[in-house]
């Protein structure tokens, strides 16, 4: 079940002598929508990513958090003390370092996921084909996870995170290693998972995010800068363009006002952009 994640007045440091890297985010996301961070490199995407998993404690012990998080009914006073999954999981952007290595077909290596929570099914079978099936990946069933493709290698790490059916997933730079082919089809995952689980993920590019989110938020320097839907981050794409890329977005907004909206064009061409 999609849990709702707020978050208060979010500050995190690195250390006590260190300046912030996160600085006071404050952001609603409602259970089962998608919420995009999106800003340059060292913005402080990751490391809030991070947070929310409760990774940063175990990556970064000596770091220093305040304000609050809330994952469903479940409150933390600065950051939580431990890993959350599978309530919260975290896809990293280089898929490679979350195949375990230590098993053989791809099936095994969604299996292992659930034998770690002491979950594994007497047919498991039932369990992995169908979501495999469901991210294109059934025919790699028993292929070697080291011998895969990026995007093959993505999707198989994706799968090995929601086979334990996770109430937020979240997806650092998801698209960074594929091409188009292969993000038009985490597009199409990514949609069929709204409503049933909450997802955020974070971006250096504005296209993957301006067509699945129904909310953006933009960092520069660990401060949100922007917070609101697609459509107003499009509106206002000018405040920010030296700080994302947004040059081709506003030739095509530019395009799309120019067609006659009585016509429908102005609609097909969007949902063909995926801008619907």
């Amino acid at each position: 079940m999609a849990h709702r994640l707020i978050i208060e007045n979010l500050s995190l440091q690195y250390s006590s002598s260190e300046p912030k890297a996160l600085s006071s985010l404050s952001v609603d996301v409602p259970a089962g929508s998608c919420c995009a961070i999106i800003g340059p490199t060292g913005a402080g995407k990751s490391t809030l990513l991070h947070c929310l998993a409760g990774t940063m404690h175990r990556q970064h012990p000596e770091s220093v958090a305040s304000g609050r998080l809330q994952l469903g009914e479940t409150r933390f006073e600065g950051l939580p003390d431990h890993i959350l999954f599978p309530v919260a999981a975290l896809v990293l952007q280089d898929p490679y370092v979350q195949i375990s290595g230590v098993r053989d077909t791809v099936f095994e290596e969604i299996l292992f996921t659930l034998e770690n929570l002491g979950a594994a099914p007497q047919n498991p079978r039932k369990i992995i084909m169908p979501l495999l099936q469901r991210l294109g990946i059934d025919h790699l069933a028993n292929r070697k996870p080291t011998s895969l493709s990026g995007g093959e290698t993505q999707r198989v790490a994706l799968a090995a995170i929601l086979v334990a059916q996770p109430s937020i997933l979240l997806l650092d730079e998801p698209t960074s290693a594929l091409d188009s082919n292969a993000q038009d089809k985490l597009r199409a995952i990514l949609r069929s998972l709204r409503g049933t689980t909450t997802v955020m993920m974070s971006d250096t590019q504005i296209d993957f995010a301006l067509a699945i989110a129904d909310q953006i938020l933009l960092l520069d320097h660990g401060t949100i800068v922007f917070a609101g839907s697609p459509s107003a981050l499009l509106s206002r794409a000018r405040e920010y363009s030296s700080i994302i890329p947004v040059e081709s977005w506003l030739a095509t907004q530019s395009f799309l006002t120019s067609l006659q909206t009585s016509s429908g064009h102005q609609k097909l061409i969007s949902k063909a952009l995926g801008l619907q």
